[in-house]
């Protein structure tokens, strides 16, 4: 996975030279979405499709955890 570094609030994404072949989340990552997700703000049609996004990511959330 790439590195993640936090300097003065500026958070950059270091993209990874092998990125995974397994286009499958696994739970951390749905919960590590799921938790972004929660401090957006969203506005008129965007409302509709995030809930269903959210929905379906949290399925999938539980599924994993089992």
């Amino acid at each position: 996975m790439g590195s993640i570094s936090d300097q003065a609030g500026v958070t950059e994404v270091v993209a990874n030279p092998d990125p995974p072949q397994d286009p499958e989340l696994s739970a951390e990552e749905i919960k590590f979405l799921l938790a972004k997700i929660a401090h957006l703000d969203f506005k008129g049609v965007e409302i509709e499709f995030a809930y269903i996004l959210i929905v379906k990511l949290q399925e999938l959330y539980k599924q994993k955890a089992q």
